[in-house]
């Protein structure tokens, strides 16, 4: 099985805190991006063959701001190369500001199922501060929109850790995205990139982020009231009502192979032929608009960056991403995937991590690797063992 991921940079305004690859466009130069999309996907689907596809999903970027029936011959083309199955999870981000029901229509008669808003938070001054082009009130209509459509499956993303934000306008976003009957919910912590305008405000100090006491404080007490609100965690940042988790995030927290189409995306693949001891192949592409369509109108894939992952690197990052998820790494599956044991591997990790109480109790049955709540909140520093182990078996 494979999954798919497909690259929008383009946004009507970005973001104050975004650092991500995107930029604003104008409509030529979306539709120019659209047809190199294009050519790369028949690249991709005839390099790939006739996987089967039980997942897509369209990030950014703003895939909402993207011209309506350039959309729908670009989706067009997705479907005809590749083997897409009939209940395949198809998810798309969008800004609530920009959906209208002419794009609504495109994609979901291409087959989106399921919607991912990019809401935030519901105070007006936080979302000025983020620089978000919505107000709650739009972001409420846009889920009326989706729900028009046919889309029952609706995540909403919540920030938490912002600039004046308190505990209890955490709490009233989560309770409102909760009221308002979505199904998933995507809950994270603010990353201050450099160089971005929110940086820069907090550098200068016209804005003050939330101290680390505050921000840990939000992530425990955010957790909980979703637990009582119907939102169970299964992963770091992730909340779904059961029956809803996001089966292509799922995906890359198991290894499961993906292509990343347009660009800056990422590929994890099967290695070529002729390559033994290679596990899978990490394939990134350039990050420059500009690059990626110069070579697709040659003909060539806009490869930037082509890794080949031997065992041990398989092996960590089995643990890596297992670690994110609430149920963590199953030992049956890691000697299935690896043939070895993970004691065997990470004995002496696994020892620090009982030590310092960051593991759960494990069920005899159905012996698991699984982190407490505590031992999510301070993940990277859960992995330092991990990384200790790889190092000294290299």
């Amino acid at each position: 099985m494979l999954s798919l991921y497909l690259h929008f940079p383009c946004c009507k305004r970005k973001c104050s805190y975004c650092d991500f690859c995107s930029g604003v466009g104008d409509r030529a130069a979306m539709e120019g991006y659209l047809r190199a999309l294009r050519a790369e996907i028949a690249l991709q689907a005839a390099a790939l063959g006739a996987m089967p596809v039980d997942t897509v999903y369209l990030g950014g970027g703003t895939p909402s701001v993207m011209p309506a029936e350039a959309m729908r011959e670009t989706l067009a083309v997705l479907r005809n190369r590749f083997t897409i199955l009939p209940d395949a999870e198809w998810s798309s981000e969008a800004n609530p500001g920009t959906l209208t029901d002419d794009w609504l229509d495109v994609l979901t008669e291409a087959g989106m199922n399921r919607l991912s808003l990019g809401v935030q938070a519901v105070q007006p001054q936080l979302l000025q501060t983020l620089g978000r082009i919505h107000t709650y009130p739009q972001a409420l209509e846009a889920m009326r929109m989706a729900r028009r459509h046919g889309i029952a499956n609706l995540n909403v993303d919540a920030m938490f850790g912002l600039p004046g934000q308190t505990a209890a306008d955490y709490a009233e976003t989560l309770t409102a995205f909760a009221q308002a009957g979505v199904q998933h919910i995507s809950a994270y912590a603010l990353t201050l990139e450099e160089g971005t305008p929110l940086w820069q405000s907090v550098q200068s100090g016209a804005l003050t982020l939330p101290d680390e006491d505050a921000t840990a404080g939000m992530l425990e007490a955010g957790v909980e009231l979703l637990r009582k609100l119907g939102y169970p965690r299964y992963e770091i940042s992730n909340f779904a009502q059961p029956g809803f988790l996001c089966r292509h995030n799922l995906g890359y927290w198991r290894q499961k192979p993906y292509l990343g189409l347009g660009v800056s995306a990422a590929s994890l693949l099967p290695p070529p032929d002729g390559q033994p001891g290679i596990r899978y192949v990490r394939r990134v592409n350039t990050t420059s608009v500009a690059n990626y369509c110069e070579a697709l109108d040659a003909g060539r894939l806009p490869d930037a960056e082509v890794t080949p992952i031997d065992a041990a690197e398989a092996m960590f990052e089995t643990v890596m991403l297992g670690l994110r998820t609430v149920e963590g790494v199953s030992y049956a599956d890691f000697l299935q995937m690896h043939g070895v044991t993970l004691e065997s591997v990470y004995g002496e990790a696994i020892a620090t991590l009982k030590r310092e109480r960051l593991l759960q109790p494990s069920d005899p049955q159905n012996p698991r690797l699984a982190l407490t709540a505590h031992g999510l909140a301070v993940q990277n520093a859960a992995l330092m063992p991990f990384m200790r182990d790889r190092d000294t078996d290299a």
